[in-house]
């Protein structure tokens, strides 16, 4: 027997597992943390609010049972104690991705609680600056050719044109596949840098794979059952390795926000 599955057709002889939905986002409040920043607009305007609604009636759709949020696990007490003051009334939402799509996707689905899936160690420096320095004083520009203009000059582009961009479009852009592709790009770029034995460009991208890979850890902590529908908020850029690392892993059936969002 054959069964259809939002389109996917399944034998009963193959166990069932997990749906993980991976949502990529952009920093809709603007901490300026990331190497790379588009500064957005303001997502509590009327329009951009509107806009919002639209998204998420596309993604309830998922019907997740459970939503986990780019926020450090050690954090998960309070932010759920965030998360039952907005249920209860008594917390405006900021215009931060993780309120926006993350609490008002929880409470429409009734959840109980939000799941925590960060890793960071903040105890030890990127080093995104001491390596690009490096490739300019050691001849290896050529290394860093993904940087293109300077951070300024491009981050004001991206800015004026993700301001003109819908969220659904802009949500669409971040978590198109061929873009994700270029934007891990400037990883492969980075890890070149260095001389001999001085692998200081590896030793950058090793941080970015250490964290991801411990945000998947985290993501399939989260499995208690097959029947589980785990969305997942998160910046645009960790998708490529956790696409990766969630696939290569066998254990979750990937449901593409894409197929939602169009």
């Amino acid at each position: 027997m054959l069964v259809s599955l939002k389109g996917a057709v399944v034998s009963e002889g193959i166990p069932k597992k997990p749906k993980l939905m991976l949502l990529g986002t952009g920093n809709w409040s603007n901490p300026g943390k990331d190497y790379r920043s588009v500064d957005f607009d303001d997502m509590l305007a009327p329009e951009r609010q509107r806009q919002i609604e639209s998204c998420l009636r596309r993604l309830v759709r998922f019907a997740p049972t459970k939503i986990g949020l780019e926020v450090m696990v050690n954090a998960h007490d309070a932010l759920n104690a965030e998360y039952q003051e907005y249920r209860r009334g008594h917390l405006p939402l900021t215009a931060n991705e993780r309120h926006q799509l993350g609490f008002r996707l929880a409470t429409i689905m009734e959840h109980e609680q939000i799941y925590t899936i960060d890793w960071h160690d903040m105890n030890r420096a990127i080093g995104w600056d001491s390596a690009i320095d490096f490739a300019r004083q050691h001849d290896q520009a050529d290394f860093i050719s993904s940087f293109g203009q300077s951070r300024q000059e491009e981050q004001a582009i991206e800015s004026s044109r993700f301001r003109k961009l819908s969220v659904r479009e802009q949500l669409l852009e971040i978590g198109d596949p061929a873009n994700l592709a270029k934007s891990h790009h400037v990883y492969m770029d980075m890890a070149l840098i260095g001389t001999d034995e001085n692998c200081v460009g590896a030793d950058v991208v090793l941080r970015w794979y250490e964290r991801n890979i411990k945000i998947f850890v985290n993501i399939a902590r989260l499995v208690e059952s097959p029947d589980d529908r785990i969305l997942i908020v998160i910046g645009g850029g960790h998708l490529p390795l956790l696409t990766h690392f969630a696939a290569s892993s066998g254990r979750f059936d990937m449901v593409p926000a894409l197929d939602f969002l169009q």
